[in-house]
């Protein structure tokens, strides 16, 4: 007898491998998403994961699971950590997303150009071609499915207080679509 396609995928997880931030860097984008929460988008009052910018993802079998975070350990074990400046934020139109972003620098680029590759030489890509190299946009989402008048005001009122916060990125920790927390973390040498 042959499985059907959701009992194939049952087996599956989308793995996210993610920039992580320093804790100060944490604490100033939760206190912004706490500002994002009182402008009124429905937010529950904890995230289900840390501050992050995504890099890349990978659906793959449970079993592989263990696979992306040693990938991602030989990939954060070859770089330094990142200081950046968290200045822009942003808005996301058609799928209602607010995010706070980075001036571009060329070692975020070079990481997430790496973590990309490197994903995809094992497995197909999990959001389509979205995370290549040439359309990755670095956010660090606060918010996402706000209609369009509520999520242009947000950014708005945010863009007006907003103070550039200062981050490293840390490391790389690796999340699954609809988990909570890392299930791994590799911090760079």
């Amino acid at each position: 007898m042959t499985e059907s396609l959701g009992e194939q995928r049952r087996g599956q997880v989308t793995a996210v491998v993610c920039a992580a931030f320093d804790p100060a860097a944490d604490q100033a984008i939760l206190a912004a998403r706490e500002i994002v929460r009182s402008l009124g988008a429905p937010l529950p009052p904890t995230p289900p994961h840390r501050p992050h910018f995504t890099l890349s993802a990978a659906r793959v079998d449970r079993a592989e699971l263990v696979g992306v975070g040693e990938l991602a350990a030989e990939v954060a074990a070859r770089h330094q950590p990142i200081p950046l400046l968290l200045t822009e934020v942003g808005r996301f139109g058609r799928a209602g997303v607010v995010w706070l972003g980075p001036a571009p620098t060329t070692e975020l680029a070079a990481l997430q150009r790496e973590v990309y590759r490197s994903l995809k030489t094992c497995w197909p890509p999990a959001f389509g071609e979205r995370s290549a190299p040439a359309l990755w946009r670095a956010h660090c989402t606060l918010a996402t499915r706000l209609d369009k008048p509520l999520s242009r005001a947000i950014q708005a009122e945010l863009r007006a207080s907003h103070q550039p916060i200062r981050a490293t990125v840390a490391g790389l920790a690796t999340i699954l679509v609809g988990g909570r927390g890392d299930v791994c973390y590799a911090p760079f040498s």
